[in-house]
């Protein structure tokens, strides 16, 4: 009998939510950076193990401050439609007094369940010392102690995903890891790779659209992107010295795309002014 059933991964932004989702689903459909609050909507990851088919639903981080009152709302909507929760927690954090606020905060009917992750760089007396913290909050259905980065314990809590998902048809096709559309996922992708070259200098409120997508008559896929930043300023960020910056980012995305897709990648990326009074029309 089939089983299908909606799993919210939940947390402290940079807990490793992202980077767990894409390991229970075997490939990346979300992006995972050091850089915080990388999540900006929510993706579904779809997991097939033994005959359930788990769709995930990563949400964003919770944050203090500016512009987090729409992205909380984002990940309390995806929380309150799911079965169930994982809820995430990075053991080599100094403090856990967010986190224990955050999970105060869900229902007490809700299953939960308490994800340490990172746990390949502390001790397991410490660990244990972690998940008595927080089983004092609530009390949990299960209690992982995964690495997300590397993978292991990521079995075990599919194991326990596809005991207790409940029979029903598969909502989606057994090939399909996301029900982000192919515009958002190639998008998401370059938005990682300008993450991961723009360091401390990155405006995080940029916006990456894929503009469109061509197949070529030998296989091979054309993408055009268009990255809309802030003012002048950032645009000189984002093409750097001779246009050096921008090459590297989108030679990277390049790369990782073709890996992805099976097949050759044309990226072409271009940096605009981002008009406020007309967003995503710039210069």
């Amino acid at each position: 009998m089939k089983k299908c059933g909606y799993v919210t991964i939940i947390g402290e932004t940079n807990a490793g939510k992202s980077t767990l989702v894409n390991q229970m689903v075997g490939q990346k459909v979300s992006i995972a950076s050091r850089k915080i609050q990388t999540t900006l909507s929510r993706i579904l990851g779809i997991a097939i193990h033994k005959d359930a088919q788990i769709i995930l639903i990563d949400t964003p981080g919770f944050l203090r401050g500016k512009h987090v009152e729409n992205l909380e709302k984002t990940a309390w909507d995806a929380f309150r439609e799911s079965d169930d929760i994982l809820f995430v927690v990075d053991v080599n954090k100094k403090s856990f007094t967010n986190s224990l606020a955050l999970l105060k905060k869900i229902n007490a009917d809700k299953k939960v369940s308490l994800v340490l992750n990172k746990v390949d760089v502390i001790h397991k007396p410490k660990l244990l010392e972690i998940a008595s913290v927080f089983s004092e909050v609530r009390n949990f259905e299960q209690i992982f102690m995964v690495s997300a980065l590397t993978g292991d314990g990521v079995t075990e809590i599919l194991d326990y995903l596809s005991e207790i998902m409940p029979e029903g048809e598969w909502q989606y096709d057994e090939d399909t890891i996301t029900d982000s559309s192919f515009e958002k996922y190639a998008s998401e992708i370059t938005r990682e790779h300008i993450y991961h070259r723009l360091h401390q200098e990155i405006p995080y409120r940029c916006v990456i659209k894929t503009d469109a997508h061509e197949e070529q008559s030998d296989g091979s896929v054309k993408i055009y992107q268009s990255i809309y930043v802030q003012n002048g300023a950032h645009k000189k960020i984002f093409l750097g010295h001779n246009g050096e910056k921008i090459k590297a980012i989108g030679e990277a995305a390049r790369k990782e795309l073709t890996e992805l897709l099976g097949k050759k990648v044309h990226l072409f990326l271009t940096v605009h002014i981002e008009d406020k009074h007309n967003p995503h029309k710039g210069d």
